[in-house]
């Protein structure tokens, strides 16, 4: 890992790295811990999507990640690329982009739970960031003590297909079979016991009640739903609170 900047935040060290994902493609991430040697908890943050806004980007917990190493944590928030800097073209280019994705991500989570001082981990993930979060949690369900999935989709192909492609009906059910080893819905029931908080804004736009339902249909325990009405997409102060209490409680000890 390299460092290319840091600032300290009063007992916070905030860095500006970048590793290697699993073909070489450097990963740059913010790297956030308490400046105090120590054994600590760490957090994989997954930020969302929602391009021109600066949170759709590794800044959107960088005040979140402050707060959590403040009270004893090291937080690894890195920059996703897919779909955010790669077009989603509708073949089978965008399953490649999903599963390369995954695979970066999976270097950060490996990276984190290498460190000697950090002794149990986390993943929180907003939008398609949560879904990536609920793959890493089916992937790797030992090296993790707890997941937070913000307002997720049931599937990857949905939201590819009415947002960046458009595509009619009956092209959305084809394409969408391209996704099913990897849809987020899949994952919820085979996470090997990982304790989940699933966060939604309610009404949302890009997750209506039938896909929450659908989700928590599936959902095996222990899984904590929680609704926020009139948050939105992006969620509130509430939501905030709510998860970083569940975290605290989750990572404790």
């Amino acid at each position: 890992m390299y460092s290319t900047s840091r600032s300290l935040e009063g007992d916070v060290l905030i860095q500006d790295v970048s590793y290697p994902g699993p073909t070489g493609e450097p990963v740059h991430a913010w790297l956030v811990e308490p400046a105090a040697p120590g054994r600590y908890p760490g957090v994989l943050y997954l930020h969302w999507y929602e391009p021109p806004n600066p949170t759709s980007s590794r800044q959107e917990f960088l005040d979140e990640a402050v707060a959590r190493a403040r009270q004893g944590a090291v937080a690894l928030l890195p920059d996703l690329r897919f779909p955010w800097a790669g077009e989603v073209v509708g073949d089978q280019r965008d399953l490649d982009g999903v599963l390369a994705q995954t695979a970066q991500l999976r270097a950060g989570l490996d990276l984190l739970t290498a460190r000697p001082d950090v002794d149990r981990v986390a993943i929180v993930g907003h939008d398609y960031g949560g879904m990536y979060g609920l793959l890493l949690a089916s992937a790797a369900p030992e090296q993790l003590r707890a997941v937070v999935a913000m307002n997720v989709d049931a599937t990857f192909g949905n939201w590819f297909a009415t947002y960046f492609l458009g595509l009619a009906a009956d092209a959305t059910v084809a394409y969408e079979r391209l996704f099913t080893a990897v849809d987020p819905i899949r994952f919820l029931a085979d996470r090997g016991g990982v304790p989940l908080l699933l966060q939604f804004g309610v009404p949302d736009p890009f997750v209506p009640d039938s896909t929450r339902r659908a989700l928590l249909s599936v959902a095996a325990p222990p899984t904590d739903c929680r609704l926020y009405p009139g948050a939105g997409h992006e969620l509130d102060a509430a939501a905030r609170a709510d998860r970083e209490a569940w975290l605290t409680a989750k990572l404790a000890g």
